[in-house]
């Protein structure tokens, strides 16, 4: 198990994670306004998969060398 590489992974994680979450709430009151459709919304929360998904997959491949 690499911990530097998985504690980088977690950090790194969770910076972005924070970023798209700032993003999400700019992009949930811009629906709630009317200056953004729900697909915007829905797009997001398939980046937010595709985010976490990579981060996963990371942190088991940190974990494993």
């Amino acid at each position: 198990m690499n911990t530097s590489a998985l504690l980088a992974v977690f950090l790194f994680a969770g910076a972005l994670l924070i970023v798209f979450g700032w993003v999400y709430r700019g992009a949930t009151k811009s629906m709630a306004k009317g200056e953004l459709s729900n697909e915007g919304i829905r797009i997001l929360r398939w980046g937010l998969l595709g985010h976490v998904a990579i981060f996963v997959v990371l942190a088991i491949t940190a974990f494993l060398t």
